[in-house]
C-alpha cells in the first residue's frame, strides 16, 4: 500500500511539473496591482446558485475598487458552475458580472484559469466570451515564480471522477434543490490537497497559489494556525508595549482567543492537521485565495509591488468582532455597506528568502 501511495504522489508531482512548465508567464513589477479570486460557482440565480449570496459584494468590489485602482484580475478556476448549470443560463443571469470582466479584459487585465467545475469550457469549439483560458499562470518575481493554478490537479479523485460528479450534480442534486457538496466540506480532503501542493512547492522552491478547497491560506497557514501565531505575537507585544496600549492589546487577545475556542468547538477532529505539513521547518510556499461564496463574505489575494496580502470582504451585517481581526482597520467601500479588511500581509522578498534557505 505504501508503494502504491508513493507512486500516486509521484504521478501527481509529474503532472504538476508539466502544468508548471506549460504555465503562461506574466511579469510582476512595482507599478502593477493584481487581485486573485477563485471559486465563484456562478449559476442561474436560483436556489442552488451559491454565487447569489455574495453577488452584490463581488460586483461592487470589482467595479468600485479593483477596476478603479487598475488591478489585473486573475480568476483562478471554478468561475462558472458548469457541473450544475448551462453556460447560456449563467451568462444571461450574470451579464453584469461578465460586463465587468470585459472591462478588465479590454485593458489587458484579465486572466482566467480552469477549475474542475468549469472544465467543460475546454471542450467548447467556441468560447462564449472574448478572453483566453489558461491551465496555469507563472507570475515572475525577479528570478522566482508564483505558480497560480486552481488546485484540483493535486486531487487524484477529481482527476478520475470529475465527469461522474458533474452528472450527479446536474441530474440529481439540482432537481432536488440540494446544495453542492465538495472538497470544501471536508477538512481531511482539504489537508491532503494542501499537503501535496505544499510538498511540490517546497521541493521546487516556488510559491503556489490555489483555490479549490475554499479555505484561505497565507504562508502555508490556515485560520487556526494564523490565530495561534497572532496570539503569541500579541503576548510579545503586550510585554513590550507602553501601559496606555495594554487595554487595546488585551481586547484583541480576547477576540482571538474566542475565535480559537470556537474553531476547536466546531471542528473536533484535528488528528489530520499539521500546520507545517510534517516538514522540519515551516515554509511559506502555499497560499489560497479562499472563495467568493463564503458565509461571512469573500476572500482574495492581492499583490502590489513586493507585497502580497490576504483580504476579506464582507457587508455591514457581519458580527462586530470581525471588524477587528488584525492590526489593520476595515476600509468601507465608498458609501456602500461593504468593507475590505486586510487579514495578513508580507513582503515577497522575505517569503522567497525563507523558501530559499529553509526548503
Amino acid at each position: 500500500m505504501a508503494k502504491k501511495n508513493q507512486f500516486n504522489t509521484k504521478a501527481l508531482y509529474k503532472k504538476l511539473d508539466k502544468l508548471f512548465e506549460a504555465g503562461t508567464v506574466l511579469e510582476l513589477n512595482k507599478k502593477k496591482r493584481w487581485v486573485i479570486f477563485s471559486d465563484l460557482h456562478m449559476g442561474d440565480g436560483g436556489a442552488t446558485d451559491d454565487f447569489k449570496r455574495n453577488a452584490n459584494l463581488f460586483t461592487s468590489a470589482l467595479k468600485e475598487y479593483y477596476l478603479k485602482k487598475d488591478h489585473t484580475l486573475i480568476l483562478n478556476g471554478d468561475v462558472e458552475e458548469l457541473q450544475r448549470f448551462q453556460i447560456r443560463k449563467i451568462l444571461e443571469r450574470w451579464s453584469e458580472v461578465y460586463q465587468l470582466f470585459d472591462q478588465f479584459n479590454a485593458k489587458g487585465n484579465l486572466f482566467k484559469t480552469i477549475g474542475n467545475h468549469d472544465l467543460e469550457l475546454e471542450l467548447m469549439k467556441e468560447l462564449p466570451f472574448d478572453y483566453k483560458l489558461h491551465e496555469a499562470l507563472k507570475l515572475k518575481f525577479g528570478t522566482n515564480h508564483l505558480f497560480v493554478f486552481h488546485g484540483h490537479q493535486a486531487s487524484k479523485k477529481y482527476q478520475q471522477h470529475n465527469e461522474l460528479i458533474g452528472f450527479t450534480l446536474k441530474y440529481f442534486a439540482n432537481p432536488l434543490g440540494i446544495k453542492s457538496y465538495s472538497v470544501s466540506h471536508s477538512s481531511k480532503k482539504q489537508y491532503k490537497i494542501e499537503k501535496r501542493v505544499y510538498g511540490f512547492s517546497a521541493f521546487n522552491k516556488v510559491v503556489s497559489i490555489i483555490g479549490h478547497t475554499h479555505r484561505p491560506l497565507f504562508e502555508s497557514l490556515h485560520k487556526l494556525d494564523r490565530l495561534k501565531y497572532k496570539i503569541e505575537q500579541l503576548c510579545r507585544d503586550y510585554a513590550e508595549a507602553d501601559i496606555e496600549q495594554h487595554s487595546e492589546i488585551k481586547a484583541e487577545l480576547k477576540t482571538h482567543k474566542k475565535e480559537l475556542k470556537k474553531y476547536y468547538k466546531e471542528n473536533k477532529d484535528h488528528s489530520f492537521q499539521s500546520y507545517v505539513y510534517n516538514t522540519l521547518f515551516h515554509i511559506p510556499c502555499l497560499f489560497n485565495s479562499g472563495c467568493v461564496v463564503g458565509k461571512r463574505g469573500m476572500s482574495c489575494l492581492e499583490i502590489e509591488g513586493d507585497k502580497i496580502r490576504l483580504v476579506h470582504w464582507f457587508d455591514k451585517n457581519i458580527s462586530k468582532k470581525y471588524l477587528k481581526k488584525s492590526g489593520y482597520q476595515p476600509e468601507q467601500l465608498g458609501k456602500t455597506d461593504f468593507y475590505r479588511l486586510v487579514i495578513d500581509e508580507e513582503s515577497l522578498h522575505y517569503i522567497f528568502t525563507r523558501i530559499k534557505f529553509l526548503a
